[in-house]
């Protein structure tokens, strides 16, 4: 079951980091491109560099679909590989439709493709969440509050006032509706390292048994400390992904030598915060 393998890699490395494999063809170590797949040489590469460090990785779809036949085997044969090494891999699709074109949304990550965990957009209601949850030995992370700029177009709108008079913004209602639908006990949030407030706000609704997935760290500018403390990582339900700041720490031949040296930085502030005793993190 994907939550329980999480949570045990989480505590035993004492890791919270989600590697991003979200490689760009164009910006490929040229030692690379000459390989017949030179995407899934570079994942390859990360995995086997990383794999002792990362509770799990993070493959986003759109960076190997546009690459056509090509880049769907990439990503077939990167998870392949990551499960090779007892890794879990989330595939970042943020799909959300219908409920029947969702089942087969859920059969494509889930039987084609064998991710364990899936990104989806909730616009839509619980009809295109469920055909996910029904698969309850995979992780399913709703979108609640997300770390790009343009978020607040939508995400923090006032709702109407209810019945005394109080109104919410939109990400605390989606914060309630994934706790409410969240009847397998395999739905998650994504929210950003870029707000650290609302991140607080939303694992106190969520509480400490439902996962978090944090984008933002590393490029993005998002607080890893800060993201420590406002996500509870104590609870084994917090996955701080962090993609470019590592799998892009070098354009040379050794860029696996690269991404190891930031994802050790990376794992090492973790541990900190781990052995630190609780009452100096509140303070």
């Amino acid at each position: 079951m994907y939550q329980k393998q999480l949570r045990e890699r989480i505590q035993r490395l004492q890791s919270v980091l989600c590697i991003g494999l979200d490689g760009v063809y164009e910006k490929l170590p040229a030692s690379i491109k000459a390989d017949p797949n030179p995407l899934w040489r570079f994942n390859q590469n990360l995995i086997e560099a990383t794999h002792d460090l990362a509770c799990c990785y993070k493959a986003n779809f759109a960076f190997y679909i546009y690459r056509g036949e090509e880049g769907v085997t990439a990503l077939g044969k990167t998870i392949r590989a990551a499960h090779a090494v007892d890794v879990p891999v989330i595939l970042d699709v943020k799909w959300g439709d219908i409920g029947h074109t969702a089942e087969y949304y859920a059969k494509a990550a889930f039987e084609a493709f064998y991710a364990d965990a899936v990104t989806l957009n909730p616009y839509m209601g619980e009809e295109s969440i469920a055909p996910f949850r029904d698969y309850d030995d995979r992780g399913c992370y709703v979108l609640c509050f997300t770390s790009n700029a343009s978020r607040r177009d939508l995400q923090t709108r006032k709702l109407a006032s209810d019945t005394n008079g109080d109104s919410e913004p939109m990400y605390r209602l989606v914060a309630d509706k994934i706790k409410k639908w969240n009847k397998n006990g395999n739905l998650g949030a994504v929210a950003g390292a870029t707000a650290p407030e609302e991140l607080a706000e939303i694992r106190e609704t969520l509480g400490p048994d439902i996962s978090i997935l944090c984008p933002g760290v590393g490029v993005q500018g998002g607080d890893l400390e800060e993201v420590l403390f406002a996500g509870d990582a104590r609870s084994g339900n917090l996955v701080i992904n962090v993609s470019r700041a590592i799998i892009n720490a070098s354009a040379g031949a050794d860029f696996a030598e690269a991404a190891r040296r930031e994802a050790e930085m990376f794992v090492d502030q973790s541990k900190t915060f781990f052995n630190q005793p609780i009452e100096d993190q509140e303070d």
